[in-house]
C-alpha cells in the first residue's frame, strides 16, 4: 500500500510537471531557458511554477516565466525587445511590483534571475548555469537550516491528499471541482449534492454549533464580478476580503462590530488555475466579518485563522 501511494504520488509529480513545463506558447527562448533550468537543477523535491501570476493593488497582474516559490526566487528570460530603454523602464517598475507584493505574502525579499536570450551561445549557456547554481545555492542553505520545505506531492485527488491529515490549510497545494467535496472532507458529512455558497453543513454544527459557517465565493476575473453582480476580491497578501456588487451598493447590508464578530466563515474560493485553466475551490482561511468600509457599499473580511481542523467522523 505504502509502495502504491509512492506511485501515485510520484506519477501525480509527473503530470505536474508535463503540464507546467509546457505551457510556454509561440515562446521558444523561454520555452528553452524554463526546461533547461529545470532539468539541470536536478532537485525533484523542489516545485517549478511557470507564469506564475502577480496581482497587483490596482487589479493589474504580472506574470513570472518560472517561478520556485519554496526560495522565492524567479527566472525571467529577456529576449530581444527587453534591452529598448523605454521597455528597461517598464521592467524595472514590474520588478520592483512583483518583489513588493511578494514580500508581503512571504515575509521575506524576491529574487529575480535574468538569462538574457540575445547573449553569444556560449555566454547563454553559462548564464543559465550561474543562475541553476544560484537556485541550488539557496535550496542547501534552507535546508542546512531546517527552514525548506520539500515538495512531496503534486496530487490532484483530493480524497487521497487528506487521508492522513487532521488540517486543511491555505498552504495545501490542491483544489475541490465541487462545493461538496470540500464540505464532505472537512466536515466528515456524506452529502450527494450541495450548491449552496454560504450554509452551515450539519457535521459543523455538531462541533461548533453555530460559530462556523462555509463560504464558496467566485473570485473576480480580471477585476470583474463573475455571480450576479457580487465582486469577491481577495488581496495579494489573501489577508482581506472585500464584496461588494457592481451593480447595486445598496444591496450590502450595514453591519455594527457586534453583528460583524458573529460573522465567521471557513472560505474556500473559486478561482482559475493559472496552469490547468479549470476552475477549482481552495481553502484561503477563516475569515471575520469587519464592519463596512466607510461608503457602506463593501462588505469587509479579515483573516482570522490560516488552517482549520478537519472533522472526523
Amino acid at each position: 500500500m505504502a509502495k502504491e501511494c509512492i506511485e501515485a504520488g510520484d506519477n501525480a509529480k509527473r503530470d505536474y510537471l508535463v503540464r507546467v513545463l509546457s505551457r510556454t506558447k509561440r515562446k521558444d527562448y523561454e520555452n528553452y531557458v524554463i526546461n533547461a533550468v529545470w532539468n539541470r537543477l536536478g532537485m525533484r523535491d523542489v516545485k517549478p511554477v511557470t507564469q506564475q501570476p502577480v496581482f497587483w493593488l490596482d487589479g493589474h497582474r504580472s506574470f513570472i516565466d518560472l517561478y520556485f516559490p519554496q526560495v522565492v526566487i524567479g527566472v525571467e528570460c529577456d529576449e530581444g525587445h527587453h534591452r529598448n530603454e523605454g521597455q528597461h523602464a517598464r521592467d524595472v517598475n514590474r520588478e520592483i511590483t512583483i518583489s513588493e507584493v511578494l514580500r508581503q505574502i512571504h515575509g521575506e525579499d524576491y529574487e529575480p534571475l535574468h538569462v538574457d536570450a540575445s547573449l553569444p551561445f556560449a555566454e547563454f549557456e553559462q548564464r543559465i548555469d550561474d543562475v541553476v547554481a544560484a537556485i541550488a545555492a539557496e535550496v542547501k542553505k534552507r535546508k542546512v537550516a531546517g527552514t525548506f520545505e520539500p515538495w512531496v506531492q503534486a496530487e490532484d485527488d483530493w480524497r487521497r491528499y487528506y487521508a492522513d491529515k487532521d488540517h486543511i490549510s491555505v498552504s495545501d497545494d490542491i483544489g475541490f471541482p465541487r462545493i461538496v467535496d470540500a464540505v464532505n472532507t472537512l466536515c466528515g458529512t456524506d452529502y450527494k449534492r450541495y450548491q449552496r455558497s454560504w450554509f452551515t453543513p450539519s457535521g459543523l454544527r455538531l462541533v461548533y454549533g453555530g460559530k462556523y459557517r462555509v463560504w464558496f465565493p467566485k473570485l473576480a476575473v480580471d477585476g470583474k464580478a463573475v455571480a450576479a453582480g457580487w465582486n469577491n476580491h481577495l488581496m495579494p497578501d489573501g489577508l482581506r476580503i472585500e464584496e461588494y456588487n457592481e451593480y447595486n451598493p445598496d444591496a450590502v447590508d450595514p453591519v455594527t462590530s457586534e453583528e460583524a464578530s458573529l460573522d465567521k466563515r471557513i472560505t474556500f474560493a473559486k478561482s482559475l488555475d493559472p496552469m490547468t485553466r479549470q476552475s477549482s475551490y481552495r481553502f484561503v482561511g477563516v475569515f471575520q466579518r469587519i464592519t463596512n468600509n466607510d461608503e457602506g457599499t463593501r462588505k469587509r473580511y479579515e483573516r482570522m485563522a490560516d488552517s482549520f481542523p478537519i472533522i472526523r467522523r
